[in-house]
């Protein structure tokens, strides 16, 4: 309980407030706004990334005027942890899946020389670090996993692969279109437990994609039913960072190869009819 003195106190100072001096100088403080050398972590960060191929898909928020927010994280893998975002612009929403790469340290994947083979930077110094695998070199690596895996998508998007759009790159974050829903994001080929019927649409599928990455000199490098999603009765194939040209690469057939393979024998676990040695022959066919 407040004593007799405080009570007075209070009194007087809510007495002050309806006086004319207190109104104008109340009216005289400025309205103190965001201040512009403090970064907004709410601001849309679509303005300063590098964007995804055109045409931008009707869906995709792009104002600046956009506040996104974090809403968890999804799952975590060997080079990288998946968040949701939610961008809002008025009454549309974007829930994206946003792919943050590890530091090359912190990866549980780091043997990638077989992926880098063929790769060369331009710059005989850096290329040099790289192969020597320095603090410099092990941060380009790293940057060249996702630099790797956003134009693989956009390549591939642009073709018409069944891939999510890349919506942006921006640091060491791709911002990607999620598959599914919010509520339920598309499972993983290995956990979705396709029907006989559906498994056998989901192969020719497959088939298609490869013949379409095949046609721009792309090979995924780790293809497997963990990379690969089932969206309803859609395949959806996602991870590129390791991605490689079948010719420039050394081992980029015989990447090639263990895709084929390992997709072909999860099929035919499924009952459906595949020849991986079939499949390779007519890939092969389109190269040359």
């Amino acid at each position: 309980m407040s004593s007799r003195r405080e009570v007075s106190s209070l009194a007087a100072m809510a007495k002050k407030r309806d006086t004319d001096d207190f109104q104008r100088i109340r009216q005289s403080d400025p309205v103190r706004g965001w201040d512009d050398d403090e970064p907004d972590p709410e601001a849309s960060t679509y303005a300063f990334a590098e964007h995804g191929p055109d045409p931008v898909p009707a869906w995709v928020i792009t104002s600046d005027a956009a506040r996104q927010y974090e809403l968890g994280e999804l799952k975590s893998g060997k080079e990288a942890t998946v968040h949701l975002i939610e961008r809002r612009l008025g009454d549309a929403t974007n829930v994206l899946a946003a792919k943050r790469y590890l530091k090359f340290e912190d990866r549980m994947f780091r043997n990638d020389a077989r992926y880098r083979a063929g790769r060369r930077t331009g710059e005989s110094r850096l290329d040099r670090a790289i192969a020597r695998g320095n603090r410099a070199g092990m941060a380009f690596r790293a940057q060249q996993w996702l630099d790797t895996e956003f134009d693989a998508l956009c390549r591939l998007w642009v073709a018409g692969a069944p891939v999510p759009y890349p919506v942006q790159k921006l640091g060491n974050e791709l911002l990607l279109e999620l598959i599914g829903s919010p509520e339920q994001a598309a499972p993983r080929l290995v956990h979705a437990k396709p029907s006989a019927e559906l498994s056998e649409h989901l192969w020719h599928q497959l088939l298609d994609a490869l013949r379409v990455m095949i046609g721009i000199g792309l090979v995924h490098g780790d293809l497997s039913p963990y990379n690969t999603l089932v969206d309803g009765d859609r395949l959806v194939i996602i991870d590129f960072p390791q991605a490689v040209d079948p010719i420039a690469n050394p081992e980029g057939l015989e990447l090639l190869q263990r895709d084929v393979t390992t997709m072909g024998r999860w099929f035919e676990k499924r009952g459906v009819a595949c020849d991986p040695s079939e499949v390779m022959a007519d890939l092969v066919g389109l190269l040359f």
